[in-house]
Order: structure tokens, then C-alpha cells, then sequence
């Protein structure tokens, strides 16, 4: 099965939303403060949505590969899934004890701290048992984990901060508090899964049927219209409580938002309507290269801290970044290919290790590899 466009060109908009998103967070002077604060409350849940949603969408497809393929068993499909969020989780926290070190004044408590890749990890891990039930079931899941946050988030803030059980279990679920909470983000991963299950099943309907799949099992097509309705609700709900981050309209107008993206994005991708080449330019390789650039683009936020102006500076040094960035993993990629990939090393590592412990046909872990690369 190739690449789908549509989930690499979602991905890759997700994380270049994240990157510069940052970028302009820290770079742009205190004195400009209204340029960040628009641009964070628009742009910040879409790219917090999407990131997370499609980790949600892979981890089916992984899934549902590997389960294709009949090379692996249950266990080892479930060995390598629990082992690849366990590293995801390792990395994350080995990256928030640094931050804390730098720049929380080495406050050990923001090691445990809600960043994407903790979310990530702590999602699939929690996502796992559900991967093998019913549609239904996940979303009502999701949607109930999202509800709940709500009311839990109400019912502990006045126990933040203080050194009571209330006080750590507020912690442990919403510290920092504008950031990837857990059961927000959850339910967005359990949405991600259930539009992978579709995308698995449109992806391996017959070449010359996929069209004909696509308007008969309308699957997709009704994701539209949820989608966008969905991103409305949010928008109305409360208005205009969306532009705040992490707030149920928040929630519901970037969920709205990327899936009716993604649903648009797989019927331009099935009827051609647009043609693409191979590597559709830029989206794929921040895509590919997701993890990657997550970790790395944080050492450059210090580059200039609070100093450029949100009139010229900024957007000069943003568009120079972009091309310097955009070449960089171009040859990345032509050079080094998935070997520069935390996301593939992180997928390897993990089948690698699983098929040892089982002492498994390491013929099996090729037939990964050549899975995980399409994923």
C-alpha cells in the first residue's frame, strides 16, 4: 500500500503549524503581543488537533498493515504498538526534564508535563484496547473523555498547586494548564483512529472501484458534512469561547475543522482533481519527518527570544527559516531517507525488540520495515 497523500499533507500542515506557530510565540517583541494572541487562538488548536488526530489515523493504519500482511501474531502486533508508545512517552519525558532544567528553574515536578509527544504516547497506550472495537464504541469513548475533562477540570482547579491528593491529581491531568491535556486529547486520538479505519478500508478497495467505493460506502463524504458541522457548533457554541485554547469550542471547532480537511483532502486525492507528484513538495516532508522537527526545531526558539518586530522582522526571518528548513529536509531525506526519522526509528526499535523477546523469524522484521515506511 503506498503513502496517502492526504494524511501526509494533513500531518505536515499540522507540524508546520506547530513549528512556526512556536517560532513566532517566542520570537515576536512583548510590544506586539496582539499578533500572537490571534494568531495562537486561530491557529494553535488546529495544529495541536491535527498533530494528535493523525497520530490517532497511523496508529490504525499500523494496525490494520500489519494485520493485513498476517506476518505477525496478535501479541507481537501488540508488543510493538505498546513498545513504540513506551519510547514515545520515555522521549517525552526526557525532553520535558530538560526544559524544566533550562527554563523551569529546575522545578523536577515539570517532568511530568502535557507536551504533544506525551500526549501522544500516553493516548496510544490508553487507545490500544479500544483499537479492536466497534466505531461506535471509540467515539463514544472519545466523546466522553472530553466531557469529562471539562468537569474535572472544574471540579480540581482550586486545588492547584497545593500538596494534597487533589492537588496531584490535578497536576497529573492538566499541568501545564494550556497545554495537551490528556483526556482532551484522547478522545481526539480515538476520533483519528475511527477515520483511519475508513481511509484502511477506502485505501484497499480495487484501483478501478475506489470512486464508485468512495460514493457507495459515503463514509467519507458524510465526514464532510460532520466536519463541518462540527467546526460551526464550535465556533457558535459559547461564542466566541473558541479562540480560547482548550475550551470545548476550542475542541470542537479544530476537530470539525481537520476532519472535514482530511475527508476533502482523500476525495481530492481519490478523484485526481488535483494531480500531485510523488513527494508533494514540503507537507510530505514535514510529514515524514514529524518527530524530528518536533524535537529539533525547539533548540532554535532561543534564537531570538522576544526580539522581532510582528511587522517586517518577523516575517523575513520566518520566510528565510521556511526555505532553509524546506532544503535542509530535502536533502535529508535524499541522503539519509528513513534512517533521519525518529518516528521509523522509534517503529524499528520497537519491532526489533518485540520480535527478540519472542524469538520470532527476523524475516518478519523486514516485512515491517517495508510496512512502516507506507505508514
Amino acid at each position: 500500500m503506498q503513502r496517502i497523500k492526504s494524511v501526509d499533507i494533513l500531518r505536515g500542515f499540522s507540524i508546520w503549524i506547530m513549528v512556526y506557530g512556536h517560532m513566532l510565540q517566542f520570537w515576536i517583541r512583548p510590544e506586539d503581543f496582539w499578533l500572537k494572541f490571534w494568531l495562537y487562538a486561530f491557529l494553535a488548536p488546529i495544529g495541536a488537533t491535527g498533530f494528535l488526530f493523525i497520530s490517532g489515523v497511523s496508529s490504525t493504519l499500523a494496525y490494520k498493515n500489519n494485520q493485513q500482511t498476517q506476518k505477525l501474531s496478535m501479541k507481537t502486533m501488540r508488543n510493538i504498538y505498546l513498545l513504540r508508545a513506551l519510547f514515545i512517552l520515555i522521549i517525552a519525558l526526557f525532553f520535558n526534564l530538560g526544559v524544566a532544567m533550562v527554563f523551569g528553574g529546575g522545578d523536577i515536578t515539570d517532568t511530568w508535563s502535557w507536551n504533544a509527544l506525551q500526549t501522544i504516547g500516553v493516548s496510544l497506550l490508553l487507545a490500544w484496547p479500544l483499537l479492536k472495537r466497534s466505531k461506535i464504541l471509540r467515539v463514544g469513548v472519545a466523546i466522553i473523555a472530553i466531557v469529562l475533562n471539562q468537569i474535572l477540570l472544574t471540579m480540581l482547579s482550586p486545588y492547584s498547586g497545593q500538596p494534597s491528593f487533589l492537588g496531584i491529581v490535578h497536576h497529573i491531568l492538566f499541568n501545564p494548564i494550556d497545554t495537551y491535556w490528556i483526556l482532551n486529547y484522547y478522545g481526539i486520538v480515538l476520533f483519528g483512529s475511527v477515520m483511519g479505519d475508513y481511509i484502511f478500508d477506502l485505501k484497499n478497495a480495487d484501483e478501478q472501484k475506489k470512486k464508485e467505493f468512495l460514493f457507495t460506502h459515503r463514509s467519507i463524504i458524510y465526514s464532510i458534512v460532520i466536519g463541518i458541522s462540527v467546526c460551526i457548533f464550535g465556533i457558535l457554541f459559547f461564542f466566541p469561547n473558541f479562540i480560547t485554547f482548550n475550551t470545548i469550542s476550542s475542541n470542537l471547532y479544530a476537530l470539525g475543522f481537520i476532519i472535514a480537511a482530511l475527508a476533502i483532502l482523500i476525495v481530492i486525492e481519490i478523484l485526481e482533481v488535483i494531480k500531485t507528484k510523488k513527494s508533494y513538495n514540503l507537507l510530505y516532508y514535514y510529514s515524514y519527518y514529524s518527530f524530528t522537527i518536533f524535537l529539533g526545531h525547539n533548540v532554535l526558539l532561543v534564537l531570538f527570544m522576544g526580539q522581532l518586530s510582528a511587522y517586517h522582522t518577523i516575517w523575513i526571518v520566518v520566510v528565510v527559516f521556511n526555505i532553509i528548513l524546506g532544503w535542509l529536509l530535502k536533502t535529508m531525506h535524499d541522503k539519509l531517507g528513513i534512517r533521519a526519522s525518529v518516528k521509523a526509528g522509534i517503529s524499528i526499535l520497537s519491532a526489533y525488540i518485540a520480535l527478540k523477546i519472542e524469538k520470532k523469524d527476523m524475516e518478519n522484521f523486514k516485512e515491517f520495515i517495508k510496512v512502516g515506511k507506507k505508514i
